[in-house]
Formats: structure tokens, C-alpha cells, sequence
């Protein structure tokens, strides 16, 4: 029997390569076609887990042995059919219809929800991947966050979960320039306004409406600065549209310490509040498949 953290650990990244087949499904034809190879290969991790947490030895297992060897699993036929879409798109170039893809997903999703309990005793909806999230801070967040939200706590839920995505972007950028972070894009313009630089006092027409556009200015540099750092790291910036909605701005303080004013409550559902956590998880683990130190990259001075 696998060691219970071990075990989630790797539900986890059965999961998310479970949740790729899902993405990749909904996307055109022509990519949707490559969601039945990952729909497969979860379904295919998940028996070899399986078979290993039983203690047997399935090195010489067909697909479909499976069945044969552990006769509490479900959906055989529809996972046989599966197994013969995978090896007529992989081995024989036959690219299955729309049709087929849409059974596969169902096939899928109904096989990891009749079995994962019954095999491992918890909830498929339940495995999360944060676990799998490997920056420190940002997964503390996103724990609470979930905790909040299991707890039927939207508020805490929203606040956590916008320092979780805070301390990731702050996280991610703070090993990538030694002076300068690559992805600001510009001087940082949060604290310049009509009223720092005196133009909001006084009665002169003339000076309220330089300082009307300079605000208009300033708001408009920090939306692009924004946008610009979100698609640049490969952020889905439809999606972030959404999660900055849902979330307040944070505030980062010198000493590291985060802070956040909730002004406007949004409908925080426990759909929207899911959506939030599951996106700043999917945007960790996709800034961390590619991360770098560039104080690494540098050539070290010869010594004289």
C-alpha cells in the first residue's frame, strides 16, 4: 500500500493531466483531436497506481487487463472503446469525429468519479493540485483560500486567493533581474497623481486640467503595463479579466507583509470563488514548468 501522502500527490498529477483533456477537448477540431491521448494516459496512470497500491504486478498488463486483474472497476466497455479511438488516432492516423471526443470526455469524467472513491476512498472532485503548486507562499495561500471556501467563507476565500496570485507574479519576478524585474515594463506609476505632483490644488483652470490628464495618463499606463505583464507570462488574459474582477487589489508593504481593502463585494458564488483559486493554481503551474534564476546565467568573473 503507497504511502497516503505519495498516493495524493500523484492523484494530483493524474488529475492534471486529467484537466489538459478537458482544456484541450473544448478547443477546435483539430486540437481537440490530442485530448483522447491524454484522456487515455490519465486513465492508464490511474491503473498503474492502482495496481501498485494493491500490491500487484502489472509490468505485463494490456490495457484492458486491468478489468480482468481488479474486478470492482467500472465503464469496461466504454474504456475498451476508448483504448481503440487512442490506438486508431496514434498508431493508424485516424482522427476520431466530434462525436467521439465529447463520449471520451463523458467515458472519462464518469470513470474517475465512479472509481476514485471506491478505489482510494476520496472524491475526485476533492484531489487538489495544490499541492503540486512547488512555490512555498503562494501555496500557503491558496490552502487557506480552499479552506475558506470549504468553510462557505467567500470573503477570506477572495482575499487569499488575491495574495496567492500576488506573492506568485512577486515571486516569479524576484529572481529575474538584479536591479530591474523584466516584466514591469516601464517605472512603476501607483503612487504618481495630479495630487503628489501639486497640481490638484489652487483655483488655475489651467493647472486642474494638466492634472486631469495626467491622472487620465497614469490610468491608462498602468492598464497597459498590466495587460502587457500578463500576456507576456502566458497568462490566459481573458480569464485574469475575470479573477480581477473577483478580487481586490493588494497592497505590498516593504516588510513583505500583504494587505487588500474589500470595497465593493462581488458575487462572490462558490462557482466564482472556485473559478479564482483554480486559475491562480493553473497559472503557478504553468510559471513554474518554466523558471529560471538569471543571477545563474551570468558569467562569473575570472579571478586575476
Amino acid at each position: 500500500m503507497i504511502n497516503i501522502e505519495i498516493l495524493y500527490k500523484r492523484l494530483a498529477h493524474i488529475k492534471q493531466l486529467f484537466n489538459i483533456g478537458i482544456e484541450q477537448s473544448h478547443k477546435p477540431e483539430s486540437i481537440a483531436v490530442f485530448s483522447m491521448l491524454a484522456f487515455h494516459d490519465s486513465i492508464e496512470m490511474f491503473l498503474k497506481l492502482l495496481a501498485e497500491h494493491k500490491g500487484l504486478n502489472s509490468a505485463n498488463y494490456s490495457f484492458m487487463d486491468y478489468w480482468t486483474n481488479i474486478p470492482n472497476l467500472t465503464l469496461k466497455e466504454s474504456m475498451r472503446n476508448l483504448n481503440a479511438r487512442r490506438v486508431n488516432l496514434k498508431h493508424r492516423g485516424l482522427l476520431p469525429a466530434k462525436s467521439e471526443i465529447e463520449i471520451s470526455r463523458v467515458n472519462t469524467i464518469d470513470f474517475f468519479q465512479q472509481n476514485t472513491f471506491t478505489q482510494f476512498n476520496v472524491e475526485f472532485d476533492d484531489i487538489s493540485l495544490i499541492e503540486l503548486v512547488s512555490y512555498g507562499k503562494v501555496r500557503e495561500y491558496l490552502e487557506i483560500s480552499q479552506k475558506s471556501l470549504n468553510n462557505k467563507d467567500s470573503e477570506s476565500c477572495i482575499k487569499n486567493v488575491a495574495y496567492a496570485f500576488d506573492e506568485l507574479l512577486f515571486t516569479y519576478e524576484g529572481n529575474k533581474g538584479r536591479w530591474h524585474s523584466p516584466f514591469s515594463f516601464g517605472e512603476d506609476m501607483r503612487f504618481q497623481s495630479s495630487f503628489s505632483m501639486g497640481l490638484s490644488h489652487g483655483d488655475f483652470r489651467e493647472l486642474a486640467e494638466l492634472g486631469k490628464f495626467v491622472d487620465n495618463v497614469n490610468e491608462s499606463l498602468k492598464s497597459i503595463q498590466k495587460a502587457i505583464k500578463i500576456t507576456s507570462l502566458g497568462i490566459d488574459y481573458k480569464e485574469f479579466i475575470m479573477f480581477d474582477f473577483l478580487t481586490p487589489e493588494v497592497t505590498r508593504w516593504e516588510v513583505g507583509q500583504l494587505d487588500c481593502y474589500i470595497g465593493v463585494k462581488r458575487n462572490w458564488t462558490e462557482e466564482n470563488c472556485q473559478f479564482c483559486v483554480d486559475f491562480v493554481i493553473k497559472t503557478a503551474l504553468k510559471l513554474q514548468d518554466f523558471d529560471f534564476d538569471i543571477s545563474k546565467l551570468e558569467l562569473l568573473e575570472k579571478e586575476n
